[in-house]
C-alpha cells in the first residue's frame, strides 16, 4: 500500500521535475516471471526509483546495509521493499557469509515470481562510465535457478540509465530495459563449472549495459572539457550521444576522474541563454519561489549535509517533494478551517499549478536550459 502510494506520487512528480523521462524496452519484459534487474548506478536513490517508476509489480531493492540503522529506519525500509546487501567497502568482512540470508530471502521472493533489483557495480558514481561488475548478481541468479533445477524461468534484465546531467532537474533522462537474459540457458555451463557460468553471465550483462550506456573511457575530465558540450547541444537522444561518444578515438590510458569538479559541472555544459530570456523565466517562476521558499531553503540546508555527490540529485528532487507536500498540506489545512469551500478549492488548484510551472522552469532562469 505504502509502496504503491509513493509510486503514484512519483509518477506525477518526476515527469515535472525532469525535462523528459524516456523509457524503452519495458514492453519486452516477460510477464509473470521472476526478474532480476541489473542496473548501472550513477545517482543513488534516483536510479532505483526510475527503474520501478512504470512497472506494475513492486520491486525488492538490494540496498547498502550501512544505512539500516535504527528501528524506525528499518521499519520504513521494509515498507519500501529495501533489502540490505553487505559490501566490503562499508567495512564488513566475509561478505559472502553475511549476504547468505539476503540471497536466501531474495531467492524465496523470486520463487514467487517477484522482482529484485541489484546494482552490480557495487558503487554509485555520478559519471558516464560503467565500472567493473561484482559477481553478486550472477551468483544470485544462478543459485536461484540451480535450487529449482533450472525450471524457475528466471530472467536477468540489464537496465541502462543515461542522465543528460547528473546533478540538476529540468534535464532529460533515459531508461533502457535491455533484452532479458534467460538464466536456464547457462545450465550446462553451470553444471560443468559454476565459476565459468558466473563469469559468462557477468560478461553478457556488462556487454548489454555498455551497448545502451553513455560510457566514457580514459581521462574523464578531459573528455568532458573537450567534447561533452558540443555533443549534448547537437544530439537530442542518448542513442545519438552513445554513437558520438563511441566515434571519438579511445585514449590508451586508464580511466581517471582526476581534475573533475562536480559542483562546477552542474551548469558548465548548459546552453547559453540571453539575459532577457533568463529574466522572463525568473519572472515566470517568481510566484513559486515565494510560495515554496521554505521548501527550497529546507532542501538547501539538507544538501549542505550531503557529502556523497551521487546523492545530490536524489536529495534535491525528493527534498522538494517531501517538504513541498508538507508545506502544501499545512497551508491547505489552515485554509480548510478558516475559509469557504470555494476558496479552499481554488487555493488547491493554484498551489498545484504554481508548483508545476515552477518545477518545469526552475533551472532556466539560473544558468540557461
Amino acid at each position: 500500500m505504502v509502496y504503491k502510494l509513493i509510486q503514484y506520487i512519483l509518477r506525477i512528480y518526476l515527469p515535472a521535475f525532469f525535462k523528459k523521462i524516456e523509457v524503452r524496452g519495458i514492453q519486452n519484459l516477460p510477464e509473470d516471471k521472476p526478474l532480476i534487474f541489473a542496473v548501472n548506478h550513477q545517482n543513488a536513490l534516483m536510479d532505483g526509483i526510475l527503474v520501478a517508476l512504470k512497472l506494475k509489480k513492486p520491486i525488492y531493492f538490494l540496498t547498502r546495509s550501512d544505512v539500516f540503522k535504527g528501528k524506525w529506519i528499518i521499519q520504513i525500509f521494509k515498507l519500501l521493499n529495501l533489502v540490505p546487501i553487505f559490501r566490503s567497502q562499508d567495512g564488513f568482512e566475509d561478505i559472502t557469509k553475511k549476504n547468505k540470508e539476503t540471497f536466501k530471502y531474495c531467492i524465496e521472493e523470486l520463487e514467487k515470481a517477484k522482482q529484485v533489483l541489484i546494482f552490480p557495480e557495487g558503487i554509485s558514481e555520478p559519471i558516464h562510465h560503467l565500472f567493473n561488475l561484482k559477481k553478486g548478481v550472477a551468483r544470485l541468479a544462478l543459485e536461484a535457478e540451480s535450487k529449482n533445477d533450472f525450471n524457475l524461468n528466471l530472467y536477468v534484465v540489464p537496465v541502462a540509465i543515461n542522465y543528460e546531467n547528473h546533478f540538476i532537474g529540468g534535464k532529460k533522462v533515459f531508461v533502457n530495459y535491455s533484452d532479458p537474459i534467460k538464466i536456464s540457458e547457462y545450465k550446462n555451463m553451470y553444471q560443468g563449472s559454476e565459476s565459468k557460468a558466473r563469469a559468462k553471465l557477468l560478461r553478457d550483462i556488462k556487454s548489454s549495459l555498455k551497448r545502451n550506456m553513455i560510457h566514457v573511457y580514459g581521462d574523464y575530465a578531459r573528455f568532458k572539457e573537450m567534447y561533452w558540450k558540443g555533443i549534448i547541444h547537437k544530439y537530442k537522444s542518448d542513442k545519438e550521444i552513445i554513437a558520438a561518444v563511441k566515434s571519438i578515438p579511445k585514449e590508451a590510458v586508464q580511466f581517471t576522474t582526476k581534475g573533475r569538479n562536480w559542483r562546477k559541472e552542474k551548469y558548465t555544459y548548459n546552453r547559453h541563454r540571453p539575459v532577457q530570456i533568463r529574466v522572463f523565466y525568473f519572472l515566470v517562476c517568481l510566484p513559486g519561489f515565494i510560495l515554496f521558499l521554505p521548501t527550497i531553503l529546507l532542501t538547501k540546508l539538507l544538501l549542505c549535509k550531503v557529502k556523497d555527490e551521487s546523492f545530490y540529485l536524489s536529495v534535491t528532487s525528493l527534498g522538494w517533494l517531501f517538504f513541498g507536500i508538507i508545506q502544501s498540506v499545512i497551508s491547505l489545512a489552515y485554509l480548510y478551517g478558516n475559509s469557504s469551500w470555494s476558496i479552499f478549492f481554488l487555493s488547491l488548484i493554484w498551489i498545484v499549478l504554481i508548483a508545476y510551472i515552477t518545477l518545469r522552469n526552475f533551472y532556466k532562469p539560473i544558468k540557461g536550459e
